[in-house]
């Protein structure tokens, strides 16, 4: 009889991945960086958020680029941060954002945020061909 108790060589334990906590503080940064006015923080915390869930997805398997993925983060907040704009300078007038205010400089965040984003990721892309 052979003994099963030995199976051989142990497999390393895969280290537990940064991605979550940075995805909290992400959010949890654009949020207080938003709500208070800092848009230093806002943006940064975009920024962070936008970058760890690429990282998350990158690390799943599910994306094969996750700079793209990244820059196409950067690319929907400058989209909707644009229309906030719009709205909160009154250039473009949205029915059920009405009753809310500071949507200009909330979308002025995300386009920042965007804008910084998608630079991001292009200068890492090109630093790492």
């Amino acid at each position: 009889m052979t003994d099963h108790s030995r199976r051989g060589e142990t497999e390393p334990a895969d280290p537990a991945r940064p991605w979550p906590v940075l995805v909290a503080v992400g959010l949890a940064g654009s949020e207080v960086g938003i709500v208070v006015g800092l848009v230093p923080v806002a943006v940064g915390g975009l920024v962070v958020f936008a970058a760890s869930v690429a990282g998350i997805l990158a690390d799943a398997d599910y994306v094969d680029r996750p700079l793209v993925l990244a820059a196409e983060f950067g690319a929907v907040f400058v989209v909707v941060g644009a229309i906030l704009v719009a709205h909160g300078s009154g250039t473009l007038s949205i029915r059920p954002l009405e009753s809310l205010s500071g949507l200009a400089s909330r979308g002025g965040a995300l386009v920042l945020a965007g804008l910084v984003t998608i630079a991001g990721a292009g200068i890492v892309g090109t630093q790492r061909k």
